[in-house]
């Protein structure tokens, strides 16, 4: 996009979408490619979709990536990083594909990409509950495979919940680090954080998070996301009408964070309209 002109709303091309089976990932491969992007969709499972192309994909496995990624054609048009497991799953396993496998793929595909073209991680607004600190974060940011974060965990012992919270922390930041890193080339960098969504494993956080504080969440606002909701953010970030959009995260959670701020506010109650 150059001056004042506009470019389509819509991806084209090849963009790999990652825990396309089901969820947010499913929603997303639908929305692309109906919107005209060829897409492929990398899980454990193959994509019920007939639309796309299934590959599978195991993101805990270094072998399993690279098949995928040999697999995948010699230019990608975007990228989301959308797979996760909860923290009902053991630490190395949480942290293992929702940072370190997302970040190995990612690396493998950046070659594939020209300017122009985005990535999209799946991050979530838990990133606001980790307890690790910034130096603990930066020091998993420098994990390079399982026995580097075998090493991390021994150093910083975390259970399967606290992970989910440190991966996706650890998600948001790095989102930011690769954004500045790939500005010159042209290369769009974001993540998008959903509130709790209606998912196939929303009773895996349910039972990690606690239910009364997602029921919480859901009273705050009324309800939980919907899979296509956050979805269509993400096709947005990738597409290049946001061209713009770069290097931030966008909470898509249905004003979670400004209800729970004003219960906090003094004048709330008496603010006028």
């Amino acid at each position: 996009m150059t001056g004042n002109s506009v470019t389509g709303s819509s991806v084209t091309g090849n963009v790999v979408v990652t825990g396309a089976a089901s969820g947010i990932g499913l929603a997303l491969a639908d929305q692309l490619s109906v919107s005209g992007a060829t897409v492929f969709a990398l899980d454990r499972r193959d994509c019920p979709l007939g639309s796309v192309h299934s590959i599978v994909c195991d993101l805990t496995d270094p072998a399993s990536i690279g098949d995928a990624v040999a697999a995948l054609p010699p230019d990608i048009a975007g990228l989301a990083n959308v797979a996760g497991v909860p923290g009902t799953a053991a630490a190395q396993t949480v942290l293992t594909v929702n940072l370190l496998g997302a970040r190995l793929l990612t690396g493998q595909l950046l070659p594939r990409m020209a300017a122009g073209t985005a990535i999209v991680n799946v991050a979530s607004v838990a990133a606001h509950r980790n307890t690790q600190s910034p130096d603990a974060i930066d020091e998993l940011l420098r994990v390079r495979d399982c026995t580097d974060l075998q090493g991390w965990l021994r150093d910083h012992p975390v259970e399967g919940p606290d992970a989910y919270d440190t991966s996706k922390r650890a998600l948001i930041d790095w989102t930011q680090l690769l954004s500045a890193k790939l500005n010159s080339h042209g290369i769009r960098v974001l993540s998008v954080s959903p509130g709790p969504v209606e998912t196939p494993i929303l009773a895996d956080f349910e039972a990690s998070m606690g239910t009364d504080a997602m029921q919480r969440s859901h009273d705050a606002v009324g309800r939980h996301g919907y899979p296509h909701e956050i979805a269509a953010v993400v096709a947005f970030a990738l597409s290049p009408a946001a061209s713009w959009l770069n290097g931030i995260d966008i909470p898509v959670e249905g004003g979670l964070f400004a209800t729970r701020a004003a219960a906090k506010s003094p004048v709330f109650e008496g603010l006028s309209i």
